[in-house]
């Protein structure tokens, strides 16, 4: 999780100690300023994580993750995806513009949800699960459930309305990881989010959502609007 984001994310960066210790430098990475640019994930889902190496941090995390998207009402199951997505479970995960941990989360970010320790903090797997998923669980609410806007806005920072091509990755990822966990949440994240290319040309288009549908019955009043405007104008310019 971070609050800048740019280019493609890295398959995860091996723990070294020296990376360890400049966490001091690290802490400054990631300013609110940076917000909307592009970033609250991490940078390793752009890697290809084997399962199998995986599954014992699955065991490992499963229920600090269930406990934590329980207490704040997100789905667990998207919980763990956003975590195998981000880091591949790996709790001493770090990424190139200092994303920390399980679900990568940079300190300014932390900071922001109220954390006041040191970054380093963020490598305990209950700290940054703590945090990690507070801010999936703003997401979550942000996107109304919608399962791919959640991830969307998880991914690239609240503020995102789009998905971008990124994002739609992003959103493949999590999906493969919920079918592979057998979630229910897998068949919605595989609709869910516009730009998702379908896997057969033959499936119809989804009908418009009612946001979809209220969204343009407000552009085409402010249109009206404008328009009425304008030709009042021009009217009192022609002295009519």
């Amino acid at each position: 999780m971070a609050f800048g984001r740019n280019g493609p994310r890295p398959a995860a960066a091996p723990r070294a100690l020296g990376v360890l210790l400049g966490l001091a430098a690290v802490a400054g990475v990631g300013s609110a300023a940076a917000e909307g640019t592009e970033g609250t994930a991490g940078r390793f889902a752009t890697g290809v994580v084997d399962g199998n190496a995986t599954a014992g941090g699955r065991t490992a995390y499963g229920e600090l993750l269930l406990r934590e998207a329980t207490a704040r009402g997100v789905p667990p199951a998207l919980a763990e995806a956003v975590a195998f997505v981000e880091s591949g479970y790996d709790a001493g995960a770090v990424g190139t513009v200092g994303e920390l941990g399980l679900m990568q989360v940079r300190p300014a970010t932390a900071a922001m949800l109220g954390h006041r320790g040191p970054a380093a903090e963020l490598l305990d797997p209950a700290t940054n699960i703590r945090f990690g998923v507070a801010y999936l669980a703003r997401a979550w609410n942000l996107a109304g459930g919608d399962v791919c806007r959640a991830l969307a806005k998880y991914r690239a920072g609240h503020g995102e309305e789009r998905m971008t091509p990124r994002s739609v990755d992003y959103c493949r990822r999590a999906h493969d990881r919920l079918a592979a966990m057998g979630s229910p949440l897998a068949a919605v994240a595989a609709t869910a989010g516009p730009g998702i290319p379908r896997t057969s040309a033959s499936k119809p288009r989804s009908a418009p959502t009612a946001v979809t549908l209220l969204a343009n019955r407000f552009w085409a009043a402010h249109v009206a609007r404008v328009r009425a405007v304008e030709s009042r104008t021009a009217r009192i310019m022609g002295g009519g």
